[in-house]
């Protein structure tokens, strides 16, 4: 159930009454593949029932994928506040950065990680945390840097995807979604084998999402289109037209996932703009671009974006590279307020690199943290001000040694505002936010280059290096 609209919603335009989100479950067509070009003077229509054959449930990538932080690592470091904490395990399997992580629990104390590396491989590792067994292998197939990987919701297949454009699909190989026991030295025995590897599409691909109902996936590319597929076959479902790669600061299709509902699908691109997808024709529903019907919008390209997940659930944060943060607002298709700024500077260390919505019991999910090249991370409440602005700023987290990579909420009882933040200095950091100083809680320190991606998971806590490895943090 959704929670109760408040007074800290953010002042959205009334949407067309016949113009609203349909929440109910939605489903797509295996339809033959189509490459189609955007309509924008189009008008958008009602939704539609789409036929989606739907095999289990499947979980949704995270939008924020954009790493693109070159900050070094410092060797000089300041002492900081905050308890420092040691890796409980590492895992050493990969020989390149590692740019993914995709973290599951198949059952307790169980936890399986996928991951895209440099080393033009995706790997699987299995970790026992009440032994502290682990187990890495390799899965190969792939001749570029892996980009992307990520389970499916009932952890039976593994997607992955790399710049030369090969997706490859992975089955557990028991074909269960519930593990054999551990054996007394090793975690959990059971492996992921190749399934299929797709015929060529895309070229170049950065990102995957899975659809949040139904056994469907989606991929970005470099050269501006996103491919729908149907994982049960491999098939092509769509082909989505309309970044162009080639205007503006480049980079094609640069972030993207389904919305929270599945009916729309949404991307941020290389030339500045951000779209709403129809999954079923394939064509944009909207397109927000600066000085486009006098939205106020990034300049730059755009970098990351996230859907809020509590009351005010319509609303996307749009980051560019700017560090300027836009707020779209789905059924109305318009931008809420005049944005919030992330960074005042122009230029190389304003990008924005990563957004979260808080979870939906913090403050009604309407907390919303940026983390940036400039090192800092900053917690706006949005739909607070007044007048034309978007939010307010409440709580700023330097970071002397290095921009922001990532970042997650960290969901606990007790503590509703405490951030993770990942850092090109190789620390991970835990943030108290409540107070407009954010205070340091604890340092992970174990990274001896830049941290790339993390991802947390009930009480275990995983991230991916520029120094090849991946470790584990009981949390």
């Amino acid at each position: 159930m959704d929670p109760e609209p408040t007074n800290n919603d953010p002042p959205v335009p009334p949407p067309n009454p016949d113009d609203q989100i349909d929440t109910a479950p939605v489903f797509l067509e295996n339809d033959e593949a189509e490459e189609v070009q955007v309509d924008d003077s189009a008008p958008i229509e009602d939704d539609e029932q789409m036929d989606m054959e739907v095999e289990g449930a499947t979980s949704m990538a995270g939008a924020d994928n954009s790493n693109n932080t070159d900050t070094a690592v410092e060797e000089e470091e300041e002492e900081e506040e905050g308890e420092v904490v040691a890796p409980t395990l590492t895992i050493d399997g990969h020989r390149g950065p590692v740019y993914a992580l995709s973290l599951v629990s198949p059952s307790p104390g169980t936890y399986y990680v996928a991951s895209g590396s440099g080393d033009d491989t995706a790997g699987f590792s299995s970790i026992d945390t009440a032994t502290g067994a682990t187990k890495f292998e390799t899965l190969p197939g792939h001749s570029e840097s892996v980009a992307a990987v990520a389970f499916s919701k009932d952890q039976t297949l593994v997607a992955s995807c790399d710049y030369a454009g090969t997706i490859s699909l992975w089955m557990k190989a028991d074909g269960l979604p519930t593990p054999p026991a551990p054996t007394s030295n090793n975690a959990c025995p059971t492996t992921y084998k190749l399934d299929r590897t797709l015929p060529p599409g895309p070229t170049d691909v950065e990102w995957l999402a899975w659809h949040p109902l139904g056994n469907v996936f989606s991929v970005g590319s470099t050269d501006g289109t996103v491919w729908m597929y149907l994982a049960k076959t491999g098939a092509v479902m769509q082909v989505f037209a309309g970044h162009d790669p080639d205007n503006g600061d480049g980079g094609g299709v640069t972030c993207g996932t389904f919305s929270n509902c599945g009916k729309h699908l949404l991307t941020g691109g290389g030339e500045g703009s951000f779209r709403i997808w129809n999954p079923k024709n394939g064509l944009a529903r909207h397109v927000f671009k600066d000085g486009q019907d006098n939205t106020v919008f990034t300049k730059g390209q755009v970098t990351c974006f996230h859907q809020n997940l509590g009351a005010s659930k319509d609303i996307v944060a749009v980051g560019g590279n700017d560090g300027f943060v836009a707020l779209v607002h789905l059924p109305s298709k318009k931008t809420v307020g005049g944005g919030l700024q992330h960074s005042p500077e122009a230029g190389e260390t304003s990008s924005v690199e990563c957004l979260k919505f808080s979870p939906a019991n913090v403050v009604n999910g309407n907390l919303l943290a940026s983390g940036g090249v400039d090192g800092n991370l900053k917690v706006f409440e949005i739909g607070v001000g007044g007048g034309n602005q978007s939010g307010l700023l409440r709580s700023t987290a330097a970071h002397k040694n290095g921009g922001v990579t990532c970042l997650r909420w960290k969901e606990t009882i007790g503590l509703d505002r405490a951030i993770y933040t990942g850092c090109a200095d190789g620390k991970i950091r835990l943030w108290d936010v409540r107070p407009s100083a954010a205070i340091p809680l604890k340092i992970f320190k174990g990274h001896e280059d830049m941290v790339l991606c993390l991802d947390v998971l009930d009480n275990v806590l995983i991230s991916g290096s520029d120094d090849h490895k991946i470790h584990v943090w009981a949390v």
